[in-house]
């Protein structure tokens, strides 16, 4: 599998770094490797790759790098997850394609092998039974549940902790909603016989386990959509809240434990505009001090030191992407901090590592990196390559993405991305919103859709309006039931700071995005007519009262409290802020691109928003792909999408 990927890229070679538009595929198919984990002691790694349209499981002995052994599944499946709970054998499952959702989504079935891809056996799931008709002779069960690694246990060599969703049934089908109480269970890493140690009394919770697999923090989600925690001193005890027994001001959300047991780490808000910071909580000395303090966005990822288990460096994202580290010195901070300064102006993070911490697979990425892995000695100091992904695309093609910022009137500062064609003249300009809204982000780093658009000659504006996430909490909330208002407003003013630019072409502008993103190009141009020349949207929400109606959020645990939450109740704004009652006011070219199976935004988004344009004796230009849900994964709708896209820019643009 590692010789054909090679040979693959090396009959391919790269594309002249010329002006020529490259072709689509190029930025539409996934990188090769898409994660690579180290081995327990180092001496192989597990790759999930991705060939032709599949993603398959190899694992590559280092000494020889030859396939050993691996996985590849069948039908529609793709290997979603995989985990070396021992150096003779690995955890892993499997997604499949579910109409209606943007990508495979996970079966919730455990599947175990040896490295070599012997000893293959589906541990836990729905399809996990091994009764005959007849016999008693069962060891493991079938159970209507999604089941997830909570913890290896790397001294136990026979079993793992893992956590089952119990499944709600709703007619004839069975649903991972999060209703049901979770239950935590050793699970035997060769037979799947499951010993339940208990169940959570929380809905939708995640649990933290010290190096024995004790349960002592457990982070979960309440009702209306908020996320909270608890703790207990012993297995006997009761759960109470994590406020209440370490007096907590907040809530918090616990990230891990250290490996003496002696702290645990929390990830909560910090200062006057409330970022998200990491905290540590040290039992002996009972203290509680935040851990990165010099923040200027949330801290969204962190590396944790193999040996200690302690947190030894941040990241935050508001530009470029920006360090942080504890006070306390040690191994792990120098060692990061000498891999940082060695990799300058890139986004690097851990992978992973060898559970004596003498190796690290490091994930190196920038605007204009999709992403290299290094495996780097910490007793050598020596870092060796391993793979590029995308390496069919010469980076000399692709464009940076520029960082800034724009002031509002009501005194909030919007990050800003901005990426620009090759050439001198000012080029035409797409406002790419990004979706979600709320928690979303769009960060500096590569995006091979605005790759895609530079690459055809359009600046692509992106904008981290309020109620985006990665900006603290009063940035999140300043959004909440603000859809087609202030949100809109911080879009406009964007726009306006892009189109003062001399490199960005004023008179010929276009709006294009996905789920949220739809929503507010269609806003945008039923707030700001002659703003824009053009109008695109996919898997767009059009009728903010249908959001309570149909989809999956409604259905799920704390999907209601959810939309309450950021949209509202109020009927006067759910009519003012759906596009579906505007459709009058739009004079710029339209189109709408929908998947017939979407689950998150339904198909009748799409169909009443062009029901509302026929009807306002206007024309749109209409794109329905048959068994596509909320996104393209496939190649097949992938390539309708995006060729239908960039059609209906070059016409209007």
């Amino acid at each position: 599998m590692h010789r054909v990927l090679v040979l693959f890229v090396c009959l391919l070679g790269f594309a002249k770094a010329t002006a020529e538009p490259l072709p689509v595929e190029y930025f539409v198919k996934s990188g090769d490797y898409l994660d690579v984990q180290l081995s327990p002691s180092g001496k192989r790694l597990a790759a999930r790759a991705r060939v032709d349209e599949t993603v398959v499981l190899v694992i590559i002995d280092r000494e020889s790098n030859d396939i050993v052994g691996g996985a590849r599944p069948t039908g529609d499946s793709v290997i979603h997850t995989v985990d070396w709970v021992s150096d003779e054998r690995l955890v892993f499952s499997y997604a499949e394609d579910v109409i209606g959702l943007e990508a495979p989504v996970s079966t919730g079935e455990l599947y175990a092998m040896d490295y070599t891809g012997k000893g293959q056996e589906l541990l836990a799931g729905y399809r996990a039974s091994d009764g005959r008709t007849g016999s008693r002779l069962q060891t493991k069960d079938s159970d209507r549940s999604s089941f997830f690694l909570v913890d290896p246990l790397e001294d136990d060599q026979k079993y793992i902790l893992v956590i089952e969703y119990p499944w709600s049934q709703d007619g004839r089908a069975y649903y991972d909603n999060r209703v049901k109480l979770p239950i935590i269970s050793r699970l035997n890493v060769r037979t799947g016989k499951k010993r339940v140690v208990e169940t959570l009394p929380f809905r939708n919770a995640y649990p933290y386990a010290t190096r024995d697999g004790s349960i002592r923090f457990v982070t979960y989600e309440t009702e209306d959509s908020y996320s909270s925690s608890a703790y207990r001193e012993s297995d006997d005890a009761e759960w109470e809240p994590l406020t209440d027994v370490f007096e907590l001001t907040d809530e918090m959300s616990v990230v891990g434990l250290n490996e003496a047991g002696t702290a645990a780490y929390l990830r909560g808000r910090y200062g006057e505009q409330r970022y998200y910071t990491i905290y540590r909580l040290d039992f002996q000395a009972k203290t509680f001090e935040p851990v990165f303090t010099d923040v200027d966005a949330d801290i969204v990822d962190w590396e944790i030191d193999k040996e200690t288990g302690e947190i030894v460096a941040g990241m935050s994202r508001r530009g470029n992407t920006r360090y942080h580290y504890p006070e306390t010195d040690s191994a792990g901070k120098r060692l990061h901090q000498q891999l940082a300064k060695a990799f300058k102006g890139r986004t690097m993070r851990f992978a992973s590592q060898t559970r004596d911490g003498s190796e690290v697979m490091l994930h190196v990425t920038s605007d204009v990196n999709p992403g290299e892995y290094y495996i780097f000695n910490t007793e050598t100091k020596q870092a060796s390559f391993f793979w590029a992904n995308m390496s069919w695309i010469d980076p000399r093609q692709l464009r940076p993405m520029l960082v800034d910022e724009v002031e509002t009137e009501d005194g909030f500062s919007i990050p800003v991305r901005l990426t620009l064609p090759e050439g001198d003249g000012p080029a035409p300009l797409i406002i790419y919103p990004h979706g979600g809204p709320h928690g979303v982000a769009d960060l500096w780093g590569f995006d091979s859709d605005v790759q895609l658009f530079a690459n055809r000659g359009y600046a692509v504006l992106q904008v981290n309006f309020r109620g985006s996430g990665n900006f603290g909490d009063r940035f999140l909330k300043a959004g909440h039931k603000e859809w087609g208002g202030k949100m809109i407003d911080d879009i406009v003013e964007a726009t306006r700071w892009a189109t003062d630019r001399p490199d960005v072409d004023a008179s010929r502008i276009c709006a294009y995005g996905a789920s949220y993103g739809a929503y507010a190009s269609y806003m945008l141009a039923i707030r700001e007519p002659d703003l824009l020349n053009c109008v695109a949207g996919y898997v767009g929400v059009y009728d903010l009262g249908l959001l309570y109606e149909k989809g999956d959020v409604p259905k799920s645990w704390g999907g209601t409290g959810f939309l309450e939450r950021v949209v509202g109740r109020d009927e006067a704004v759910l009519e003012a802020f759906s596009p579906v009652n505007h459709a009058d006011k739009i004079t710029a070219p339209m189109l709408l691109v929908h998947g017939e199976a979407d689950l998150r935004a339904p198909i009748d988004h799409a169909r009443r928003m062009r029901k509302a344009i026929k009807a306002a004796g206007k024309e749109v230009e209409y794109i329905e792909i048959d068994q596509s849900g909320h996104g393209a994964y496939s190649m097949k709708s992938k390539m309708e999408l995006y060729e239908g896209l960039l059609g209906f820019l070059e016409t209007h643009l």
